[in-house]
C-alpha cells in the first residue's frame, strides 16, 4: 500500500487535480477539426465563391482503427471544447502519476 509520504509533491498535486477533474461533467477523447463548406443555398454568397464558405467545427476520434467525426453546433462549442481540454489534462496528469509509479519500481 502506498501512503502519501512515499509520493512526490508533483505526484500528490497531479492526483489532487485528477480527482477534481473526475468530479466535473464531461470528458471527450477527441481533436478539433475546422472545416469550410458551401451551404448549398442559391441565395448565399458561398455558392459563387469559395472564400465565402462557412466555417464548421467538428470533433474527430479514432474508434477501432477507423476515424469518425461529429459536427459541433455553435452554441455547444465552449462546452465541448471544455470536455476535450479536460480529457487532455487528465491524460497528462495520468502520465505524471504513472511515471512516478514507474520510478518507484526501481531497477
Amino acid at each position: 500500500m502506498l501512503n502519501r509520504t512515499m509520493q512526490t509533491s508533483r505526484e500528490r498535486t497531479a492526483l489532487s487535480r485528477l480527482r477534481q477533474l473526475l468530479n466535473e461533467p464531461g470528458f471527450l477523447r477527441a481533436t478539433w477539426v475546422k472545416m469550410k463548406h458551401s451551404c448549398g443555398r442559391d441565395s448565399c454568397r458561398c455558392k459563387s465563391e469559395k472564400r465565402h464558405w462557412h466555417v464548421s467545427w467538428y470533433v474527430s476520434q479514432s474508434r477501432k482503427g477507423k476515424p469518425r467525426m461529429k459536427s459541433v453546433h455553435q452554441e455547444r462549442l465552449a462546452e465541448v471544447r471544455q470536455w476535450v481540454t479536460r480529457y487532455q489534462e487528465a491524460k497528462r496528469l495520468l502520465m505524471i502519476v504513472g511515471d512516478a509509479s514507474w520510478e518507484r519500481l526501481g531497477a
